[in-house]
């Protein structure tokens, strides 16, 4: 089952301009889920929207957001299971800053990628899933849900 795909290099430098102007903030710190810093798309500069928008992903982007991992921060194997079923859902995830010891696994499916920086991929986010961080500098990730998309459809 493929469970990551790359679909093309992409121009990340309006991303990387404003990323020091953005403010992260640290969620999930006291819940069942894995705290991480994000910032939300009602919070990204016109610059990234419209990078967004250049991405042609087709259909409509129901949710986006900026997620950073500290240094050596990973993310446990889980599900993300709270999209409705009745929706053709598909994420892209666009590397903004990464490492080669940061790797995305399906460990049910075999599979383990390093996403590189400047690319779009999509992934399979209703199969289990995790992040292995072991760099010492943080991963920024652009993640897009996208509803009826046109392109990297499974």
């Amino acid at each position: 089952m493929e469970v990551c795909r790359l679909i093309k290099s992409v121009d990340i430098a309006p991303v990387l301009r404003d990323l020091d102007r953005l403010q992260f903030v640290h969620v999930n710190q006291g819940g069942g889920k894995y705290p991480c810093d994000v910032v939300l798309s009602s919070k990204f500069t016109a610059e990234i929207r419209q990078f967004i928008e250049s991405l042609e992903l087709g259909g409509r982007t129901a949710r986006a957001m900026l997620r950073r991992l500290e240094p050596r921060q990973s993310i446990p194997p889980h599900v993300d299971d709270w999209m409705p079923k009745e929706m053709n859902w598909s994420r892209f995830q666009v590397p903004i800053t990464s490492h080669p010891e940061i790797v995305m696994r399906w460990p049910e499916d075999g599979v383990s990628v390093h996403l590189a920086p400047g690319f779009l991929y999509q992934v399979r986010f209703d199969r289990t899933h995790q992040v292995d961080h072991n760099a010492d500098c943080s991963r920024v990730h652009l993640q897009i849900d996208q509803i009826d998309s046109t392109i990297g459809v499974f």
